[in-house]
């Protein structure tokens, strides 16, 4: 839905803007602009903008997506480049990535779920000071990856090094034209990454189809991670507070990715929870990990938070992914 609307305010990716027309005209909201594919809005330009979310009362994505200006300038150079957003309006060229020969000694981890990248991250830290760790940035949420607040933030605080953007996401680091090639370029940066991460944005699709939402992103890249060279770890999506039952302990989207990973994986399970692995694919190996996520957030001044539930909430979801790392990586979160 393309509605007429009017730049208040401009800074960094964000933009207040007053809307001019449709059911929510009069309302000033919170905008995104992505300079990947045009310049920058200037404060009382009139601009068209994508309300979607807003009108469907998303959470995630409730906010006014800006389209480019007709006047914008962005023009990448054309060397050495494959297309991002291929065949739409907003189409643009990026840059080959490195690509590493394969992943053999590679810890990979994979995340359900946008919000298990803190966690992971804060344990990434805790166990190797020194980690340098890399994100690939899976299809199946936010594709630009300038919509993560929590990109940002960890950049900042130096729990997050690089992020690859594979398939249609963009706005990464590096990009790349799909997730084996992603997992291949985290692999071979310069410094060299200590740990690979990989999952999709914030905002996940979903339809309440057993195959039907942005959780089989994990199934992708635990078959690319493995056809590679890798060993890769699964987070579980658990959860002992969703009121949704289809959440409840082992979540459907993580029951259907391990069915949908053919090669065997290795899954962490927080030995303090009690969910157990009953009904998932007997191909995979889980394993239980005295670790968990507590005192984490005070000692790396982070805030974990999913679909509006802290830690003490519903403190297996964010143990998981901490317990995957510690699995990768071999050791315990001091």
């Amino acid at each position: 839905m393309l509605r007429r609307a009017r730049v208040l305010a401009v800074s960094a990716g964000r933009a207040e803007v007053e809307l001019l027309e449709g059911p929510l005209a009069g309302e000033t909201v919170r905008g995104l602009f992505y300079r990947q594919i045009g310049d920058p809005p200037q404060a009382g330009e009139e601009v068209r903008v994508n309300t979607v979310g807003l009108e469907m009362g998303l959470g995630t994505g409730g906010v006014a997506v800006l389209l480019p200006g007709d006047s914008t300038t962005v023009a990448p150079t054309n060397e050495n480049h494959f297309v991002k957003l291929p065949y739409t309006p907003m189409q643009f060229p990026a840059s080959a990535p490195p690509q590493a020969e394969d992943l053999a000694g590679v810890p990979v981890v994979v995340l359900p779920l946008h919000s298990h990248l803190a966690p992971a991250c804060c344990a990434a830290a805790a166990l190797e000071p020194d980690c340098r760790v890399a994100l690939v940035w899976q299809e199946g949420g936010a594709l630009p990856v300038p919509f993560s607040e929590t990109v940002g933030e960890l950049k900042n605080r130096g729990l997050l090094h690089s992020v690859i953007s594979a398939g249609s996401c963009f706005g990464g680091d590096v990009e790349a034209p799909n997730t084996y090639a992603g997992l291949l370029a985290a692999a071979a940066l310069e410094p060299r990454a200590n740990l690979v991460l990989a999952g999709i944005g914030p905002g996940v699709v979903g339809t309440a189809a057993d195959y039907g939402h942005g959780g089989m992103a994990a199934a992708v890249a635990l078959n690319a991670a493995a056809a590679l060279g890798a060993e890769p770890v699964l987070a579980p999506r658990l959860s002992a507070a969703d009121p949704r039952e289809r959440h409840r302990g082992v979540s459907h989207h993580t029951r259907s990715a391990l069915r949908a990973a053919l090669a065997p994986c290795r899954v962490a399970f927080p030995a303090g929870c009690t969910v157990t692995a009953d009904g998932l694919p007997e191909r995979h190996v889980y394993e239980r990990v005295e670790v968990g996520a507590a005192g984490l957030e005070g000692r790396f001044g982070v805030t974990f938070e999913s679909m509006g539930r802290c830690y003490d909430e519903d403190s297996i979801f964010f143990d998981a992914a901490v317990a995957a790392v510690a699995l990768a990586l071999g050791g315990e979160v001091a």
